[in-house]
């Protein structure tokens, strides 16, 4: 992948629509936690607490809001669990225990929320009347934006593994095997009229491990050891498959704390190779004097 993908390698000048913060901008701050959250089921705070499990159970629900009428503020919340005698409200849990967000957040901020909770309460119109939780990430619209983010990374990773390895001898850290898939991967697309070096048929295990072997490249993307490089890529091609092969939960054999980690290491990694492109397209500006205007 090119440098002319973010900038003219001539003026320097950088392309609408490649910068991370465009990437944000349209995706990361336009789905909003009202595009996702659920309506939040309440409860009576005098209701029999064993009927209002049994009713949770059969929804399969793991916890309710609590209102002392039907019309009434939501006063706090309780947990399927609990609800095994008396009343509900004598398991009520008090909504400072709870993370409350705006439905009109952003997805980037509702992740943040949820890396410190499994859920949260919603508000809106100055009631708080929906909740959003780690399973609400698994939704089409989140796999949107992790895939593109995903994307973006591989597209960096590419253009630095294309102006280190500048010349063939990347070719001797991949075995036969990954090699000969890559050079099948590009005569499919030279039949296609499409002409690609043979860097830019490899597949993201080989980049992984291109980078991995690579001091240069992870002393200047700041991804620490190779063993910590290869663990971060590792995870990004499983994520990535799992988006790609819409497996029903994103998470399986994992955990959402470890899958919201992983997205902001991936936009500090994007981040950082940004500024690096931004700083060599102002570098290339300043030594071109355009006669167009």
């Amino acid at each position: 992948m090119g440098y002319e993908l973010w900038a003219s390698p001539v003026t320097g000048y950088r392309r609408h629509g490649t910068r991370l913060e465009d990437f944000n901008a349209v995706l990361g701050e336009r789905i909003k936690i009202k595009d996702i959250f659920e309506p939040l089921k309440c409860c009576q705070a005098d209701a029999p607490a064993d009927e209002m499990g049994e009713a949770l159970r059969f929804y399969d629900f793991d916890l309710a809001g609590v209102r002392k009428t039907k019309d009434g503020p939501v006063i706090g919340f309780v947990t399927r669990e609990s609800l095994n005698f008396g009343s509900v409200a004598d398991h009520l849990i008090g909504l400072d225990e709870a993370t409350i967000i705006s439905s009109e957040g952003t997805i980037r901020e509702l992740m943040l929320a949820l890396e410190r909770a499994p859920f949260v309460f919603v508000s809106s119109d100055g009631d708080l009347n929906a909740i959003a939780t780690r399973a609400d990430l698994n939704k089409p619209m989140i796999r949107v934006y992790l895939f593109g983010l995903i994307s973006l990374l591989e597209i960096h990773l590419s253009f630095w593994i294309s102006r280190i390895f500048a010349s063939e001898r990347w070719e001797e850290m991949l075995t036969p095997g990954r090699i000969d898939l890559a050079r099948s991967i590009q005569r499919q697309r030279a039949q296609k009229g499409q002409s690609l070096s043979l860097l830019q048929c490899l597949q993201l295990c080989d980049k992984r491990t291109l980078i991995a072997d690579s001091m240069e490249l992870r002393n200047l993307l700041q991804l620490g050891s190779k063993r910590s490089t290869e663990r971060l890529l590792r995870s990004v091609e499983d994520l990535r498959n799992s988006i790609a092969h819409s497996q029903y939960d994103l998470v399986s054999g994992g955990s959402w704390e470890e899958l919201i980690t992983l997205a902001g290491s991936i936009q500090e990694t994007v981040a950082l190779s940004d500024q690096l492109v931004e700083n060599r397209a102002v570098e290339l500006s300043s030594n071109h004097e355009s006669t167009l205007w």
